[in-house]
């Protein structure tokens, strides 16, 4: 399935995205200590249901196989993506948030750098490390975005181009929790398997370019100007004894 192609109905703002871009998945027990208990355990539920759809994903033995189970939970996985994303918003701190988002960037780059290359090897640890990089810079993208005015002549370029960031966000993100997951759990993905997650992970490079196109609409790139050269008559002389012998010499 063509991210690009689906039609999900989003709504989320492209900084809560970012936020969960960083832990869509289970959070660590050190990053849950810094919850209020109450706000760890619904969180952890919610994230439990999504990881039990990447389990039932990573246990394909075939491209088609994964491509189905995918493709028949993913609705899912997104609306449960909402879900926590509106959930963590209520129940957690804008603060704690940002810092726990940072925190499970650092414990993916480390776990990945530490197991990947046992549980998958070297090119796809590299492609997963790039991978969780680029998603970092994207929630820092996402953040700039959440403080920027956006003008109400944009609003409709921007619900469009939030609409497919967000889906392109969450496609790439559930493909690098099945890498996880299928590393903490030491359960190699077959072959075919693995090509079908080299390639869902290539939508965080898309949803990192949609939000710079985001951003770009509230804040746009000022050219600087170039104030005009001015020249003295002797500097003036030079040029035009230049531009002279230019012409000679094409004639």
């Amino acid at each position: 399935m063509n991210p690009d192609a689906l039609a999900l109905p989003t709504g989320l703002n492209p900084a809560h995205v970012g936020d969960l871009l960083g832990f869509s998945g289970m959070i660590s027990e050190r990053s849950a200590k810094r919850l209020p208990a109450s706000a760890g355990e619904l969180i952890q539920n919610v994230a439990s249901i999504l990881d039990e759809m990447v389990v039932g994903a990573i246990g394909a033995r075939t491209a088609q196989e994964f491509s189905s189970i995918r493709d028949s939970v993913f609705e899912q996985y997104f609306s449960a993506v909402r879900a926590l994303s509106d959930l963590a918003r209520i129940v957690v701190p804008g603060h704690v948030l940002d810092g726990l988002a940072a925190e499970s960037f650092c414990e993916l780059e480390a776990d990945i750098h530490e197991r990947g290359l046992a549980a998958f090897g070297a090119a796809l640890r590299d492609q997963a490390m790039f991978a969780v990089w680029t998603m970092r810079k994207t929630a820092d993208l996402c953040q700039r975005i959440n403080a920027a005015q956006l003008p109400v002549n944009l609003r409709e370029d921007d619900a469009s181009i939030s609409s497919k960031f967000a889906i392109h966000a969450v496609w790439a993100r559930f493909h690098l929790d099945c890498l996880i997951k299928s590393m903490r759990l030491r359960r190699p993905l077959y072959p075919e398997v693995m090509e079908g997650v080299t390639d869902g992970l290539r939508s965080a490079v898309d949803a990192y370019a949609l939000a710079r196109r985001a951003l770009d609409l509230r804040l746009p790139a000022v050219e600087p100007e170039i104030p005009p050269v001015d020249w003295d008559d002797e500097e003036q002389a030079l040029l035009d004894d230049a531009t002279y012998d230019s012409a000679i010499d094409i004639v």
